[in-house]
């Protein structure tokens, strides 16, 4: 007999009704509550042609492509917009695998079934769904994976790895299809949480980290932390194990993977072992299957962590003293590794084969030894610090490595990280002075040994070629300056030329102008004259110059030189910036007048004003200005009586998308106009919404009619100072009604009132209380209960929802307190004569308690 649905759920509703029921009703959804219960009672009415039929289901079901994927990836959000979906809903796919894993989880339930037909049920429906699965398969059927691995392990694993070894693989493809940002999508989460739910179990450990191997040699990496090189860390972790192998097992995976994806064994042993900080978030357990026997310990002894560790250990040193190239990075965990570890390595270190390594191959070794000693010397008292003869010990190890040649011996001097080479804690100043006469020492013995052809090449191979020209300025060998100075100020090598440019910083900084004088620049070239003289400090010395030796060539220097604002006297900044602008440098002209203006020197606002102008229509790369320069002096601007007004209203309405609510500045001279004059306020409405006699336009608007809407509904989401408001913080009732009035009588011949006055209810929650008592000024609270005021009050209850911001979760209790205080104001406002007003109060307090409700029966989480 076929029941109809109303039918089912009468049935349903009435066995609901039963003590501990199977179905629950919850948000409208019936759901099973207790599913291994209710398989178990249903299992002897199952038999062998049910399974048969629904075998074939779940094949069709969750074989199915999903028509999402006929949307490029940006549009797949939006797939349901698109009527791009699934002709079986989630929820069914959902209990469709689920029952697949429950058959090949429990099959001892299904009495009435041949013996192994769930299980073989399970294992063929999962073979035929993975079957020749191209990229749309799998990512269709992502989210019910970890159920198919539950419901058939061994040909779900046979199935991920004839798909991995596909030329190409699909799963190429689908690390193609990952997108980040919030409506970003990955394919792939749930292909790892159903290996990491395998892994748990012995006898698929070792496959489960080989396929995870086979996924992670071709993830070519992404946003999403969700990677099959982090599942293998996870899964291993000594001191957080998600599986439930012995040591011996583990070590035997590992020793696969090293055979199979050597990189990526590498890159796990040295995951593997001991860091002084590390974070794990643990990986999926199973739902159904029993892949976690009974007795795997929840925890790690201390005996079986260090076990692990330094069998991980060891490994890492096998492959090291196999390829040595890989001793440098091993040499970062020494400190952590257990003692036989330690001893190994570093006569592994120390042994005729790595120091007769050549001298080229031995400083990389030489200079991490070297690093580390120096580390743990300077802090010496931190608890994660080596002891001081294990710093010897190490530093011993290091003398046998160093290298002869000057050129390989003080490159690691020569590096942007100062700090690494301070011996101590404080005193930086003068450890930092000592290290600079350490690279002078270096560079002047390697002029020594190799003259000026070795040290700039010796320049060229350092990490920090500007270091290197520094302390060659300082030392001023006169035929390192020949060789450098003019040629190479405009050479086509970038090195050589950052070269020369911090040779001519370093020596202006150790000799000064009297070096200056002294260089022939009178017969250079007059490029080279630019280049040079924009190297030296952007001082009025350096324009004196530059004016004498350029002459009419002078322009050039102020459109090469950094104008690096800091340098200058402050006395010399105004003049900098006309000069600037002079030569359209408008955003360096900036910089100088914010510094200016910061130093408190006399600055006159128009030319403030000129270079903010000059700014919008500026040819230079917009990302190159400082966003803080422009509102500091906007700012500046706005707190100056001798501003012009109408000026700074234009500079204000230009750069408001600057002046936000929380970037330090903000519209003031737009939000007093906005208040005080009622027809602005009408214009700026008209410029973001449509009247409602006007019909809709055919076509975009013009990017400059974007531009006004844009700015002009900027200028309202931020508008919080109400009409009548005045500077004193007053309250003007007579200026609020004259000015309500006049935008009554405008908008209604514009056919813009109700959009209107939601706008203006929304600055309204800012007003003052009125001075008699009342929670808000009287004049307010009577335009707002007015009957014809429904649009303002529904624009002041939006806001007032809008004023709570972000919170977290309370069970309700901060949603309780907030409908009392607007309970409580409803009353006061009623009492005072304004029971529209209270009527649209008490519904936000309503709104409120029904949160309260719904947030005190959920979790934090949802």
């Amino acid at each position: 007999m076929i029941k109809t649905r109303e039918e089912w759920i009468a049935s349903t509703r009435e066995a609901s009704l039963l003590p501990n029921p199977p179905l629950e009703q919850k948000d409208g959804k019936w759901i099973i509550a207790r599913r291994k219960e209710a398989w178990e009672a249903l299992g002897p009415r199952i038999f062998d042609d049910y399974l048969d039929r629904f075998r074939q289901i779940a094949i069709d079901v969750l074989r199915e492509r999903d028509p999402q994927f006929e949307l490029v990836a940006d549009e797949r959000f939006a797939a349901r917009i698109y009527n791009k979906t699934l002709k079986h809903s989630d929820q069914l796919r959902k209990g469709v695998a689920e029952t697949l894993a429950l058959l090949g989880s429990f099959p001892q339930y299904l009495t009435s079934c041949s013996h192994g037909k769930a299980e073989a049920t399970a294992a063929i429906a999962v073979s035929e769904i993975l079957k020749e699965a191209d990229w749309v398969i799998w990512a269709s059927v992502n989210a019910h994976l970890p159920m198919l691995a539950e419901a058939a392990p061994n040909e779900f694993l046979q199935a991920v790895e004839k798909a991995a070894a596909q030329e190409p693989s699909p799963f190429v493809e689908i690390y193609a299809q990952e997108s980040g940002g919030v409506m970003g999508r990955n394919y792939m989460t749930g292909l790892l949480w159903a290996l990491e739910t395998l892994a748990w179990h012995p006898d698929y450990l070792t496959a489960v980290i080989v396929l995870l191997g086979d996924l992670a040699s071709v993830d070519p990496g992404g946003n999403w932390t969700n990677r099959p090189a982090n599942s293998i860390v996870e899964i291993l972790l000594p001191w957080h194990p998600q599986t439930c192998a012995d040591v011996s097992k583990r070590k035997a995976a590992v020793n696969t993977l090293l055979h199979e994806h050597p990189a990526l064994g590498w890159k796990l042993l040295l995951s593997l072992l001991p860091k002084t900080h590390a974070i794990a978030s643990g990986t999926r357990k199973p739902t159904w299957r029993a892949l976690i026997p009974a007795g795997c310990p929840e925890k790690v002894t201390n005996r079986e962590y260090w076990e692990q560790v330094n069998i991980y250990a060891q490994l890492a040193i096998d492959v090291a003293e196999s390829d040595r190239s890989k001793l440098t990075q091993l040499i970062d965990h020494l400190p952590n590794l257990s003692g036989a570890a330690h001893t190994r390595m570093l006569e592994l270190l120390a042994s005729d084969k790595t120091t007769g390594l050549p001298e080229q191959e031995r400083r990389p070794l030489w200079e991490a030894l070297v690093h580390l000693a120096t580390n743990h010397r300077k802090f010496a008292d931190a608890d994660w610090a080596m002891s001081q003869e294990a710093v010897a010990k190490i530093e011993d190890v290091a003398s046998k490595l160093i290298p002869k040649s000057p050129t390989l011996l003080y490159g690691r001097l020569f590096t942007d990280r100062d700090f690494d080479f301070f011996e101590e804690k404080g005193n930086y100043e003068e450890q930092r002075k000592a290290l600079d006469k350490k690279r002078q020492e270096a560079v002047r013995k390697i002029i020594t040994a190799s003259g000026v052809d070795g040290i700039i090449e010796f320049a060229r191979s350092a990490a920090s070629v500007w270091k290197v020209g520094v302390a060659l300025g300082v030392v001023g060998d006169p035929k390192v300056e020949a060789a450098l100075l003019p040629t190479h100020l405009l050479s086509s090598d970038p090195k050589l030329q950052r070269l020369t440019a911090s040779f001519v910083r370093g020596r202006f900084w150790a000799k000064g102008w009297d070096w200056v004088d002294t260089v022939e620049l009178q017969r250079w070239e007059d490029e080279e004259k630019i280049a040079f003289l924009s190297l030296l400090p952007f001082t009025r010395e350096t324009w004196v110059r530059a004016e004498r030796l350029l002459a009419a060539k002078q322009p050039a220097y102020w459109n090469k030189t950094s104008a690096e604002s800091y340098e200058p006297n402050a006395a010399d900044l105004v003049f900098a910036a006309e000069r600037l602008l002079e030569y359209g440098r408008t955003q360096a002209a900036l910089q100088c007048l914010e510094r200016a203006t910061h130093e408190k020197q006399t600055t006159p606002t128009d030319l403030v004003i000129r270079a903010l102008r000059e700014n919008l229509g500026s040819k230079e790369p917009p990302n190159t200005m400082d966003q803080h320069a422009l509102i500091e002096l906007i700012n500046w601007l706005q707190g100056n009586s001798e501003t012009d007004p109408e000026k700074l209203f234009q500079i204000e309405w230009s750069y408001l998308p600057l002046l936000g609510r929380y970037s330090g500045g903000s519209p003031k001279t737009l939000a007093r106009r906005l208040s005080e004059d009622p027809n602005f306020f009408c214009e700026v409405i008209r410029a973001v919404f449509r009247s409602k006699q006007e019909k809709k336009p055919e076509g975009e608007p013009s990017e400059e009619r974007k531009t006004i809407a844009e700015n002009a509904y900027r200028l309202l989401a931020d508008w919080h100072r109400p009409p009548g408001c005045t500077k004193e913080g007053q309250f003007d009732e007579a200026a609020f009604k004259d000015w309500l009035t006049a935008v009554t009588h405008s908008t209604h011949e514009s056919a813009h009132f109700e959009v209107a006055m939601s706008q203006l209810a929304q600055v309204l929650p800012y007003s003052p209380a009125h001075p008699y008592g009342l929670w808000i000024h009287k004049a307010v609270a009577e335009a707002l209960n007015a009957k014809d005021a429904e649009a303002m009050r529904s624009g002041f209850t939006c806001e007032l929802f809008n004023m709570r911001g972000t919170h977290g979760f309370t069970a309700g209790k901060e949603e309780r307190e907030i409908a009392a205080k607007y309970r409580e104001k409803a009353e006061a406002v009623e009492n005072a004569g304004y029971h529209r007003l209270a009527r649209s109060l008490r519904k936000v307090a309503e709104s409120y308690e029904y949160d309260a409700e719904r947030e005190a029966k959920r979790g934090p989480f949802g």
